[in-house]
C-alpha cells in the first residue's frame, strides 16, 4: 500500500492506495482544479458543499464518457460485423468463380 500526500483546495490529504504516484497526483490535481473553478462561480459556499458539487460534476462527466464509449463500441461492432460479412461474401465469390 502506497501513501501519498496531496493538496486539494488548500488542504493537505494523505492518500493510500495501489495506484502510481503520478496517477494519484493527477487525480488530486483534477479535483483541486475543479474545486477552484467551481469556487469562483459559487462564492461563499462551504467547502463540504463545494466538494459534493465537484463530485457530482465529475460523476456526470464520467457517465457521459461511459455513454459515449458504449455508443462508439456499438458502432465499431456493427462496422466490424459488416466488414466481416463483406469479406466472407467476396471470398465465397472467389471460390465459386
Amino acid at each position: 500500500m502506497n501513501k501519498y500526500s496531496v493538496e486539494i483546495f488548500g488542504q493537505r490529504y494523505l492518500l493510500k492506495g495501489e495506484a502510481a504516484p503520478e496517477a494519484m497526483t493527477e487525480v488530486a490535481a483534477l479535483v483541486d482544479k475543479k474545486m477552484t473553478e467551481m469556487a469562483k462561480h459559487s462564492s461563499g459556499i462551504a467547502p463540504a458543499k463545494l466538494a459534493i458539487l465537484v463530485a457530482l460534476n465529475i460523476a456526470n462527466e464520467l457517465l457521459e464518457l461511459r455513454r459515449e464509449k458504449k455508443e462508439r463500441d456499438l458502432f465499431i461492432g456493427k462496422k466490424t460485423k459488416d466488414l466481416i460479412e463483406r469479406i466472407e461474401d467476396e471470398f465465397e465469390e472467389l471460390q465459386l468463380g
